[in-house]
Order: C-alpha cells, then structure tokens, then sequence
C-alpha cells in the first residue's frame, strides 16, 4: 500500500491539477460567451442597418447609395461568417475544457477515496494497537492482584 506521504503528494497534485483546471474552463467560458455577445452584436447591427436602410430607401436613394448599402451589407455577412466561426471554436474548446476538468476532478475524487481508506486503515490499527496495551496492562495488574492474594 502506498504510504501515506506519497498519497497526500497525489491528492495534492490532483487538487492542483483540478483548481488549474477549474480557472480554465472559466476562462474559456468567459470567451465563449464573450464570442456570443460579439455574434448578437453584429446580427442586431445587421438588422438594424437593414431596416433603417430599407425606411430611407421608401422614399428613393441613388445607385450609389444602393451599392454602398451592398457591400457593407456584404462586409456585415462576411464579419458575422467570421464570428460564427469563432463561437463554434470557443464552444469547442469550452467542452475540450469541461471535460478535461470532469476528468482532473474524477482522479481528485478517487485519491480522496484512497486517502480516507488508507486513514481509516491507520485508525483501525492504532485502535487495535491500544487495545491490545490495553488488554495487556489489565492482565498484568489482574497477575500481580493473584501473585498478592497468594
């Protein structure tokens, strides 16, 4: 059985190894979500830009105007692409991040069994050990107690 510095060395590590764990999913949810805000950002700037575009247009606009509103619009599609992308790289990288922690906290939960077993073992035997001190003082007093009655 291993002993009992060694197990606390790998419940330490494991801890370790979870907290690092833990600090960077939350770091990688917070650029996902970062990622999500940027995507709505554009797709609502999209609508926006759009609709006022549309009300100016009622009441009629150039050619230029026209092709001026065409290629932002295109450079809003191409920018929201991008960002799509980006999202979907983040919320990867969040579940690659998730399941690694899941994984540090499993090896953490399963060296934590192992130290409470080896501590309950130690106990058990320091029981044992005083008991039997124990049962030996009270046989060797009960001996001298006989010796004295004889």
């Amino acid at each position: 059985m291993a002993t009992s510095r060694s197990l606390r060395l790998l419940l330490d590590h494991a801890r370790k190894q979870t907290d690092d764990a833990a600090i960077n999913l939350g770091k990688l949810n917070l650029k996902q979500q970062e990622a999500e805000k940027t995507l709505r950002l554009l797709v609502e700037y999209r609508e926006n830009y759009q609709s006022q575009f549309m009300e100016s247009a009622g009441s009629g606009i150039s050619p230029a105007e026209w092709r001026n509103f065409k290629a932002f619009i295109c450079k809003l599609d191409t920018a929201i692409q991008a960002q799509q992308k980006l999202v979907t790289m983040t919320q990867q990288h969040t579940e690659a991040g998730s399941t690694q922690y899941h994984a540090h906290r499993q090896k953490l939960k399963s060296y934590d069994a192992l130290s409470q077993r080896a501590e309950l073992h130690h106990q058990a035997r320091l029981q044992k050990q005083e008991q039997r001190q124990l049962d030996e003082h009270t046989a060797h007093t009960f001996s001298k107690q006989e010796k004295n009655a004889d």
